[in-house]
């Protein structure tokens, strides 16, 4: 099958398995209840990320590279299994690690997706991370794949950030004529769409009929890490290390920022508040829907924006330190308009869960 047909094949069983996985959610427990964090209206499905999954299964293991595919479709398998336990039993911290971390280290150790250097970091110097290669590696997926799941705080938000990096992702993968990781981003990114179908508000819907759940940020957080590591370590690499950073800058960004004003002020740094850049968007008087086409046309600039400094030979140490420098801005700023808003830390989250 050819790669790009993967793109298709993805979104229509995708697009096909939510009706039927829909009609099962009752009956499995895998439905979102309005309370506390869950803010929206009504009952929702939480079968989107078993819909994605199932997709990336079929349409990545159809492929030509599906053979060679074992250890990225037993971490998937892993990160499904343990999403839904999540979605349906909430699971504790520790336990929702341990799931996580289990499918990075298959990736790490079986998958070909080691991180054994970050380019030249700090200077026109290789960063190798020698005996480091394999704790840094699982510690950047399982990052990964919480920034997504923390981002997925809107309806359309997490699905419309994943496809943004996708693109970028698959032209990079394209350029340097890379068909495997191509077949995945352009398999990720058909299960997407097919998601955004029943998730994205649009003209004739003004809510999602469905959500993804833990079970799809996860994934798609996992998918879009192995997708960057492989890229980056390829053994003739399509983009830098510092540059698949970029691509995912504003969902890692907006996660790191959070967690680190959480800690400086005493408080559990995983602890839910309204202080994403969602919140402040939609505190600023912007509609939901307008939030997230402004924050996936953001990080798709941000992403594109990367591998055009790359093309251009910007030196890496110098895209690490430019995008240092933005995140302390955007902590500072951020930390100054949710004081000026109102958006108090013991104040209930808006985040209304398993989107």
């Amino acid at each position: 099958m050819p790669d790009a047909l993967g793109f298709l094949l993805a979104l229509v069983v995708t697009v096909a398995a939510i009706p039927a996985l829909v009609r099962a959610a009752p009956g499995w427990g895998l439905v979102a209840v309005p309370g506390e964090r869950r803010t929206h209206e009504g009952e929702v499905p939480v079968v989107g990320g078993l819909a994605m999954g199932a997709a990336f299964l079929v349409a990545y293991g159809s492929s030509s590279h599906g053979a060679q595919a074992l250890p990225l479709l037993a971490a998937v398998a892993i990160t499904l299994a343990g999403g839904v336990l999540d979605d349906r039993h909430e699971l504790g911290s520790l336990a929702k690690f341990a799931f996580q971390i289990a499918g990075a280290l298959v990736l790490a150790l079986w998958g070909d997706a080691l991180l054994t250097h970050l380019g030249h970091l700090m200077s026109e110097q290789l960063f190798t991370l020698g005996r480091w290669s394999l704790p840094l590696t699982v510690f950047a997926l399982v990052g990964v794949m919480n920034a997504f799941n923390m981002a997925d705080g809107l309806d359309g938000l997490a699905g419309g950030l994943a496809l943004a990096a996708c693109l970028v992702f698959g032209a990079a993968a394209s350029l340097a004529g890379d068909a495997v990781l191509f077949a995945a981003a352009a398999a990720v990114a058909g299960a997407t769409v097919g998601f955004l179908c029943f998730n994205a508000r649009t003209p004739w819907r003004a809510r999602a009929a469905v959500f993804m759940g833990d079970t799809g940020s996860l994934l798609l957080g996992l998918l879009l890490g192995w997708i960057a590591v492989r890229l980056a370590m390829a053994e003739h690499p399509a983009l830098a290390p510092m540059t698949a950073v970029w691509i995912l800058a504003l969902p890692i960004g907006d996660t790191v920022t959070l967690l680190v004003r959480r800690a400086l002020k005493g408080r559990n740094p995983f602890r839910a508040d309204r202080q994403h850049l969602h919140h402040i968007l939609l505190a600023l008087g912007l509609s939901p829907g307008r939030t997230v086409v402004v924050i996936v046309a953001l990080s798709f600039a941000i992403g594109a924006a990367g591998l055009v400094a790359e093309a251009m030979r910007v030196p890496e140490y110098a895209m690490f330190y430019a995008y240092m420098a933005c995140l302390i801005a955007y902590g500072i700023a951020a930390e100054i308009l949710c004081r000026r808003l109102g958006l108090l830390e013991d104040a209930p989250a808006s985040n209304p869960g398993p989107r």
